[in-house]
C-alpha cells in the first residue's frame, strides 16, 4: 500500500483550484461563490483503498525486460553450449518434446539441442496447474457466507431457499443470472474491486432480460425460480445502494414481485419452498411500509390468511408471529388515516402499543433475551449493558417490534404536536401535553437502547450460545453471567459458516440515529456501525444511510457539557429496555 497522503474530502472543482472546501451540500460555497457547477464529493470509503497493480505490474515487467536484455548481450559474447544426443529408438513409448526425431525408416538421426533456450522458459506440459474458483464461484460463497442461513433451533432460515434451487437442475437461466449478479456485487464492494462490479452489472442486465422473458410465459412465471429472481434483483438494488433515491428502484422489484405473488395464488402454498419465501418476503414488505409510510400491497394479507391452514402451530412462535403481523398491519394502516383528529389518532397509536405489549406475553421463555451490564465502559459498545439471544432471527423479530413502537410512539408525539399547533383553541391543555410529551420520549429512549444493545452479537462482538447453553434462557432478563466474555471488537465471533443477519440491522440502526431524542455520541456509534456492516456485507446501502446520519453531526451542534453528556446517556440506559 502506497502511502500517498490523506485524500481530499472536497469537492473536484476546489481540489483542482487547491482550496479548502466547506463540503457543504448540494453545493460548496465555494463553487456557488465562483458561479461554477460544484461536481459532488468523492465516496470516502472507496478512497481508503488505491488500486496499484498496474504501476506494479508495469514496474515489473520493465524489470523483466531489462534481465532478458542482459542475458541476451551475455548470449551473444560465447557460443551456446550445445550437445549432440543419440538416441535409439524405444518402441510403443510417445516422446515428447523436439529433442528427438525419428525417421521413416525407423533409425535414429543426431539433434542438437540449445539446452539453454529450453531451460529458461516452462513449456505448457511443465507446468502445474492450480485448481483455483473462479471469481463467480467466490462471489457465490461469500454471498452464502453473509446472507444464507439454514434453520436450528428456530425452524426459520434466511435465503436458504437460493441453495436449495441452486442445486436444481430445472431453474431458468434468470434465477443464476440474478444470483450472480447480487454475489458479485456484494463481493465487488467488500473487495473494492470495480473490475467485479462491471461483472455483477453484465450480470444484472442478464438477469433482467432473462427475466422478463420468463414472465412474459404464463407457465415459466409461476415457477418458485422467478419469483426468487425477481426478489433478488431486488437485493441487488440494495447491493449498489446510490442514495435515497434508490429506494424507488429497489421498491419497483418489490412491487413486482408482489404482483407475482398474487398471480401465483394459494395454490402456490402447497410447496414447502414457496411458504419459506413468502414468510421472508412478506416480513420484508411489512417492515418498509412500516419504515417508509406506504401501504401494503394489494392481496398481500388475504394471501398471508390463505398460508394459515399450512402451518404447524405446535412450532414454537408460530401464534406469536401470527399476532406480530396483525398488530403490524394495524400500525401501518394507522398512518394512511389522513382525516382522523390528533386525540383520535393517538388514542389508537396507544391502542395498538398496548396489543403489542399482549404480543410479548406470547413469546416463547426461549425467546427471552438475557442482559448483560458492563462493569466498565467498552470502546466497541455505546451504553453500559447489552443483551444476548440465541439464535440471530429472535435477534431480528424483537427489533421489528421495536420498530413498530418507535413508530406509534413517533406519531404520538406528531399529533400531540398538531393538536396544539394547527387547532385554535388547542386540543390538549398544558396538563395534558407534558405528562404525554415526556412518556412518548421516554419509550422512545427504551426502545433505541433496546435496538443498540441487540448489535454486539449480531456484529461479532461475542458468540451466540451454544445448544448447551439453551437452558440458561427460562426468564426475560435474567442478570448478569460471569462467565460471558468481555466484549471484542466487531467481528472477532462471526461464523463463516452462518449468516448472523446482520443486514436486518441497518433500518433499526439507522432509525435509532435519526431519532431527534439520539444523542451526539449515540449517532455516531450508529454511524460507524453502519459502515462497518457496509463493508462486512457488501451492501451500499449501509454506506448512504451512515452518510445521511454525518450530514445530520455536521449540521447539528453538539450541545451540552461533558456531564449534561453522561446524564443523558445514564437516562438512556438507567431503565428497561423494551
Amino acid at each position: 500500500m502506497p502511502n500517498v497522503g490523506r485524500p481530499s474530502k472536497g469537492c473536484k472543482g476546489c481540489r483542482e483550484r487547491k482550496v479548502k472546501c466547506d463540503q457543504k451540500r448540494p453545493s460548496c460555497s465555494q463553487c456557488l461563490r465562483a458561479q461554477k457547477e460544484c461536481h459532488g464529493y468523492r465516496d470516502p470509503l472507496a478512497m481508503m483503498f488505491k488500486n496499484e497493480s498496474m504501476v506494479v505490474a508495469r514496474k515489473a515487467e520493465k524489470r523483466y525486460e531489462e534481465l532478458a536484455k542482459a542475458k541476451g548481450g551475455e548470449g551473444k559474447s560465447r557460443e551456446p553450449d550445445r550437445r549432440v544426443l543419440t538416441l535409439t529408438p524405444v518402441p510403443d513409448a510417445e516422446v515428447f518434446g523436439a529433442a528427438a526425431m525419428e525417421d521413416e525408416s525407423g533409425s535414429t538421426r543426431e539433434v542438437n539441442t540449445d539446452l539453454t533456450s529450453w531451460s529458461r522458459y516452462p513449456t505448457p506440459e511443465s507446468m502445474t496447474r492450480e485448481l483455483a474458483p473462479s471469481v463467480e464461484q467466490l462471489a457465490q460463497g461469500w454471498f452464502i457466507a453473509n446472507y444464507v442461513a439454514q434453520p436450528g433451533l428456530i425452524p426459520r432460515g434466511q435465503f436458504e431457499w437460493v441453495t436449495e434451487l441452486l442445486c436444481r437442475d430445472d431453474v431458468d437461466e434468470a434465477f443464476r443470472e440474478s444470483v450472480k449478479a447480487v454475489s458479485l456485487a456484494g463481493y465487488a464492494n467488500t473487495c473494492k474491486s470495480p473490475a467485479i462490479m462491471q461483472k455483477a452489472q453484465a450480470a444484472y442486465v442478464s438477469a433482467i432480460c432473462s427475466t422478463n422473458a420468463c414472465l412474459r410465459d404464463p407457465k415459466l412465471a409461476v415457477k418458485d425460480s422467478v419469483l426468487v429472481s425477481v426478489i433478488m434483483l431486488g437485493v441487488y438494488e440494495n447491493m449498489i445502494f446510490r442514495d435515497k433515491r434508490s429506494i424507488e428502484a429497489w421498491a419497483k422489484h418489490v412491487h413486482g414481485a408482489c404482483t407475482l405473488i398474487n398471480i401465483r395464488g394459494p395454490s402456490q402454498f402447497k410447496s414447502s419452498i414457496a411458504r419459506r419465501i413468502f414468510h421472508q418476503f412478506y416480513g420484508v414488505a411489512l417492515l418498509v411500509a412500516l419504515e417508509t409510510g406506504t401501504t401494503v400491497h394489494d392481496g398481500l394479507k388475504d394471501l398471508y390468511e390463505d398460508l394459515r391452514p399450512y402451518s404447524d402451530y405446535e412450532v414454537h412462535g408460530r401464534q406469536w408471529t401470527t399476532r406480530i403481523v396483525e398488530v403490524m398491519h394495524d400500525a401501518i394502516n394507522l398512518n394512511q388515516d389522513k382525516q382522523a383528529d390528533p386525540k383520535t389518532m393517538i388514542a389508537r397509536a396507544l391502542q395498538i402499543d398496548r396489543e403489542l405489549d399482549e404480543v410479548k406475553a406470547l413469546m416463547p421463555s426461549i425467546w427471552h433475551y438475557e442482559t448483560v451490564y458492563l462493569d466498565t465502559p467498552s470502546p466497541y459498545h455505546y451504553g453500559n449493558f447489552y443483551s444476548v439471544y440465541i439464535d440471530p432471527w429472535i435477534v431480528q423479530m424483537w427489533n421489528h417490534l421495536r420498530s413498530c413502537r418507535m413508530y406509534l410512539y413517533k406519531a404520538v408525539r406528531e399529533n400531540i404536536k398538531r393538536g396544539c399547533e394547527a387547532y385554535d383553541p388547542p386540543l390538549f391543555s398544558a396538563a395534558e401535553v407534558l405528562p404525554q410529551k415526556l412518556g412518548a420520549e421516554e419509550v422512545m429512549r427504551a426502545t433505541v437502547a433496546g435496538i443498540i444493545a441487540s448489535v454486539p452479537q449480531v456484529t461479532g462482538m461475542l458468540p451466540f450460545p451454544r445448544a448447551s447453553e439453551y437452558r440458561s434462557f427460562t426468564t426475560p432478563d435474567s442478570g448478569t453471567r460471569s462467565l460471558r466474555p468481555a466484549l471484542q471488537a466487531p467481528g472477532t465471533f462471526l461464523d463463516p459458516a452462518k449468516s448472523p443477519g446482520m443486514v436486518h440491522l441497518v433500518w433499526p440502526l439507522y432509525a435509532a440515529g435519526q431519532s431527534d431524542l439520539a444523542t451526539w455520541e449515540m449517532r455516531e456509534w450508529c454511524i460507524v456501525t453502519l459502515e462497518f456492516i457496509a463493508r462486512t456485507i457488501g451492501t451500499r446501502q449501509g454506506v448512504v444511510l451512515a452518510q445521511e446520519l454525518r450530514e445530520t453531526q455536521r449540521v447539528g451542534k453538539r450541545t451540552g457539557s461533558i456531564t449534561d453528556t453522561l446524564e443523558r446517556m445514564d437516562f438512556f440506559f438507567d431503565r428497561k429496555t423494551v
